[in-house]
């Protein structure tokens, strides 16, 4: 009977190779147990990769869109915000000056004026609000603040239009300042709409109170939808309510005063322009929640497209956590018997056996 003898350091090299075999598939196994996916998609997928890829992807368009909406959520929220306060205001303007119409008391006059300055600068204040570093109400030009303080200016160049008119029409009126006092109600409303109205309706006379974009920021909120998500400035409802405030400020409490018929019409153009101020603030509101709606819509169907993306991505990617668990415990039972066997091996010596 012939014997053929087998190398110890063979063996050593075999359990070598064994155990490095085996660390590499648990170090796979392990992430495909934790993440639930493949270790190596590449190589568990083999052509279909491409597929993974593209899926990921579009996965990940989706989260970019969804993010910049966020943002834009964000800015069309405080904005609606500022035009609520903004409307709110107004209104409490127009109904202190309801309550004024037909009283010539000084008191309540120069109460008058001062909800309208109050009114005012919370306005001014409210337009030039930012959110992320960007001015809300300057459309486009989100780097400038849009609206500055004018009123002191404006109010004096009202009353100097004002005393040259009166002059005009009582030449001889002595001194001619007391001209003002003359003017009757359909004169005094004739001065406002044909000269003080201008000075804010006009894109030349409301180029001294704002300084924003009339083309607002525009947002893509899914793959086919843009829509306006921010306001701006140049608006109708805030020219308006400068406009309530001035014609307020300059025209109620003029020396000599006006004559009750007068100050009436002002009252009532005064009213006028709270009305329309309001109104539109609140068509600015309208034309913002009609964009959140449209983005929370897109958003919606966002999330419903990244859910079976992802599903997709799971079915095509995904493992068995349990089998993958199971082949982890495999491995180290291998590993713990590979470690045994070349420890025994090493202990081999011939001194043992002499």
């Amino acid at each position: 009977m012939k014997l053929s003898f087998i190398s110890s350091q063979a063996i050593q090299n075999a359990m070598r190779q064994t155990i490095r075999q085996a660390q590499n598939e648990m170090s796979s196994a392990s992430t495909e147990a934790t993440t639930g996916v493949y270790a190596d998609i590449g190589v568990s997928l083999g052509s279909n990769t491409s597929l993974s890829v593209n899926l990921t992807r579009e996965v990940s368009r989706i989260d970019s869109i969804l993010g910049s909406n966020s943002i834009a959520n964000q800015r069309m929220t405080t904005s609606q915000t500022a035009l609520t306060g903004m409307g709110s205001n107004a209104q409490k303007l127009m109904d202190q000056l309801v309550a004024l119409r037909g009283n010539t008391d000084s008191n309540s006059i120069a109460l008058t004026q001062q909800l309208a300055t109050s009114t005012l600068s919370s306005v001014i204040a409210s337009a030039n609000v930012m959110v992320n570093g960007e001015y809300l109400f300057a459309g486009t030009n989100t780097d400038v603040q849009p609206m500055t303080d004018k009123s002191a200016s404006t109010t004096a160049d009202i009353q100097t239009k004002l005393g040259a008119y009166a002059s005009t029409l009582y030449p001889s009126a002595s001194p001619p300042s007391s001209a003002i006092g003359q003017l009757t109600g359909a004169q005094i409303k004739s001065f406002i709409t044909t000269t003080v109205e201008p000075m804010f309706t006009s894109d030349a006379g409301w180029s001294q109170w704002s300084s924003a974009s009339d083309q607002n920021m525009t947002s893509r909120i899914s793959n086919t939808d843009v829509v306006e998500t921010s306001t701006n400035s140049n608006s109708a409802g805030m020219r308006y309510l400068a406009l309530a405030t001035s014609v307020t400020n300059a025209l109620m409490n003029t020396t000599p005063a006006l004559s009750q018929d007068a100050l009436s019409a002002v009252t009532d153009q005064a009213i006028s322009y709270s009305r329309q101020a309001i109104d539109g603030l609140n068509n600015q509101a309208s034309q913002l929640g009609l964009s959140q709606s449209r983005l929370s819509d897109a958003n919606t169907t966002l999330n419903a497209q990244k859910t079976i993306l992802n599903t997709n991505i799971g079915d095509l990617t995904g493992v068995d956590p349990y089998e993958a668990s199971t082949k982890v415990n495999s491995l180290q039972t291998q590993l713990e018997t590979a470690y045994t066997i070349v420890s025994k091996i090493q202990q081999l010596s011939l001194v043992n056996y002499l």
